[in-house]
């Protein structure tokens, strides 16, 4: 699976927890095991996203959100 295509899964786990009524921020420990990634690459997926300003995440990347940018992103993914 290409760095894209798990960029735009991270994306998506993260925008399908604004569903809920009260969003939180969702663990790198449920994104690997969704991605059935290791903790590690799941890590510095995330870093690199933060980096690119469509997450944020706390300073060790445990906890994640999406921005604005992050759901744009994903939006024009799926319109492409």
């Amino acid at each position: 699976m290409s760095t894209a295509v798990k960029k735009l899964q991270v994306l998506h786990i993260l925008s399908q927890n604004l569903s809920n009524p009260q969003p939180q921020l969702v663990s790198s420990d449920e994104i690997a095991r969704q991605l059935q990634l290791s903790m590690g690459e799941t890590e510095l997926l995330l870093k690199v996203m933060n980096d690119m300003g469509v997450i944020e995440s706390n300073v060790d990347h445990r906890l994640t959100l999406i921005t604005r940018k992050g759901m744009e992103t994903l939006h024009r993914a799926f319109i492409n």
